[in-house]
């Protein structure tokens, strides 16, 4: 797991001085192999840590310098693939795909790993707008804007299909790889193979889970410095993060297949790593209220509201007290029977 900066750290003055003397000694068309070299690590390394900061811009513009005097530089053009992909945008994100098929061939993990998350993102953004068209919320000048639809739907598929293998060559070239595993999870799902989705999420918890105990181990050591113990503790977070968001999701799947106690059993996973997230017992209400644990759905909604940040007029908060009386309701039914 590579280490992610903090903040950006300024060139050396030295290295400032000899950058403002360019214009002023004829440009990098006149620079020796080695300075040539000195500036494309310098312009790569603040490339990424622009990257790392969310400076899209930046990071691209350094990427693009760096490619002017080095077009074959492998790194390079790996962090533009993934400044390109991060913006969203459609046209950014079809950049970004032909970026990482550029440098498919390398071998590396992180061109397979980049390109399917660039194909997952390009599927969501087609199916998207398939869905705006049927709804009417987007209007198509298509002939048949139905076959438009569809179309667009189909090139969705067809990108989470690639998608998915390339996840799986990323794993092949990087085993273990948990940002490989997690894009299995969604793009699995987002095909309607929930239970290859489910297998890979609980693999990627596995995986988590290793990750989480080998840094908590790492934070416990009496000779880390402050520095150490933030970074530790962020990497802690983010897989936090993750297992937290894998919970939810493989709880949704098997509600799905009306496994509603191992559903339950995933929020209650959920709910230990992340006690302070309202939503997770809004979810976990209404899984408790459908398998008729009334007592329990109450307690539940009642946590929520108490977390909730939401105005009470929130459709959210307004579901909740809807969900509370019926839960209510259902109990005063039980007791009169008796």
């Amino acid at each position: 797991m590579s280490q992610r900066s903090p903040r950006l750290r300024l060139l050396a003055p030295a290295v400032l001085c000899w950058l403002g003397c360019l214009p002023a000694c004829g440009g990098p068309g006149q620079l020796s192999d080695e300075q040539t070299q000195k500036l494309v690590d310098n312009y790569t390394e603040q490339a990424q840590q622009y990257l790392q900061m969310g400076e899209l811009d930046r990071a691209q513009g350094q990427t693009e310098k760096g490619l002017a005097l080095d077009p074959e530089n492998f790194k390079l053009k790996l962090i533009r693939g993934l400044a390109l992909q991060k913006r969203g945008k459609i046209d950014d994100i079809l950049k970004a795909e032909s970026q990482f098929r550029e440098i498919l061939d390398s071998g590396d993990f992180r061109a397979s790993l980049g390109l399917g998350m660039a194909l997952e993102r390009k599927g969501m953004a087609f199916s998207e707008a398939a869905r705006d068209i049927r709804s009417g919320k987007r209007v198509s000048e298509a002939p048949d804007p139905k076959k438009r639809a569809d179309d667009l739907q189909n090139e969705a598929t067809r990108a989470w299909t690639e998608g998915v293998e390339r996840y799986k060559q990323a794993l092949e070239q990087h085993s273990g790889d948990t940002d490989a595993m997690n894009g299995l999870t969604r793009t699995t799902a987002l095909l309607g193979r929930d239970a290859e989705s489910l297998s890979w999420a609980d693999q990627l918890l596995e995986a988590t889970q290793t990750d989480l105990a080998f840094w908590e181990a790492r934070l416990q050591r009496s000779d880390i410095s402050a520095g150490e113990e933030g970074y530790f503790r962020n990497i802690i977070k983010q897989l936090e993060d993750i297992q937290c968001a894998t919970h939810v999701h493989a709880s949704t799947l098997l509600h799905k297949i009306d496994r509603d106690q191992d559903a339950i059993a995933h929020l209650d996973s959920a709910i230990e790593i992340q006690p302070e997230r309202a939503e997770l017992y809004s979810r976990r209400a209404e899984l408790r209220a459908h398998v008729k644990r009334y007592d329990e759905a109450i307690k539940d909604i009642d946590t929520y509201l108490r977390l909730s940040t939401q105005a009470f007029d929130h459709p959210d908060v307004k579901r909740a007290w809807r969900l509370r009386e019926e839960c209510e309701a259902h109990l005063r039914t039980a007791h009169a029977a008796q």
